[in-house]
């Protein structure tokens, strides 16, 4: 392989690594859908809520100042099934694990390849597995909080204690950076790949180079004999 080709490849590390960095974001931050909410029959109330795949934050004002509480995401799946998916859930949240992992996967795998002059395929088809595994993954993650959103989130992000209390946030919600966290991973997946294939084509390019040279040589010693 040579360095050309080489230093393509080692550029899907970098591609990798901002994969690992963009999910664990992804997952790590609040803000899988935002939303504002409202009360009936009062024009002075107001509320704020955001939250990602663990935890997030609801801020409310009844026009006496705003009061901060925190949301814990897993007991609202378990206690109000009626305000989200456990299984849309659950599939955001592997996808977007294993969407990292296959990134750290890429990760090492470029590093191997790029750092070795040998010609063997077995490497560069781990860095395509690795890779075409973590746009899958990433994929059914935004998915299923898109399927999540139109479904459940978009007509109401609020715990029933808060909806008796006359608040409302129909029509209020929105995706958060959370989510697009998990869409910019995929578009790295897909330059990652892009390269992958532009080294792969030079690779073999240069295999039948390598495979012509003998050829040519015993030519031009038959051409020199005669």
């Amino acid at each position: 392989m040579s360095l050309k080709t080489r230093g393509i490849v080692f550029a899907t590390f970098f591609g990798s690594c901002l994969i690992v960095g963009l999910l664990v974001a992804a997952l790590t931050t609040d803000n899988w859908v935002q939303s504002g909410a409202r009360r009936y029959n009062s024009t002075e109330s107001q509320g704020r809520v955001h939250f990602g795949l663990f935890s997030g934050q609801k801020h409310l004002n009844v026009a006496y100042g705003w009061r901060q509480h925190d949301i814990d995401v897993l007991a609202v799946i378990r206690d109000e099934p009626d305000v989200m998916s456990y299984w849309l859930w659950l599939g955001t949240a592997i996808g977007a694990g294993l969407g990292a992992l296959g990134g750290a996967v890429g990760a090492i795998a470029s590093v191997l390849k790029s750092s070795s002059a040998s010609k063997k395929t077995g490497t560069l088809m781990v860095l395509f597995v690795s890779n075409f595994l973590s746009g899958i993954s990433q994929v059914v993650s935004f998915a299923c909080w898109l399927v999540q959103f139109v479904q459940y989130l978009q007509h109401n992000v609020l715990v029933v204690d808060d909806r008796k209390n006359n608040w409302y946030s129909v029509g209020l919600a929105s995706l958060g950076t959370s989510f697009y966290f998990v869409v910019a991973g995929f578009v790295v997946v897909v330059i990652n790949l892009i390269l992958l294939t532009v080294a792969t084509r030079m690779e073999k390019r240069e295999r039948t180079q390598v495979l012509d040279v003998p050829t040519d040589e015993k030519t031009q010693g038959a051409i020199m004999l005669y």
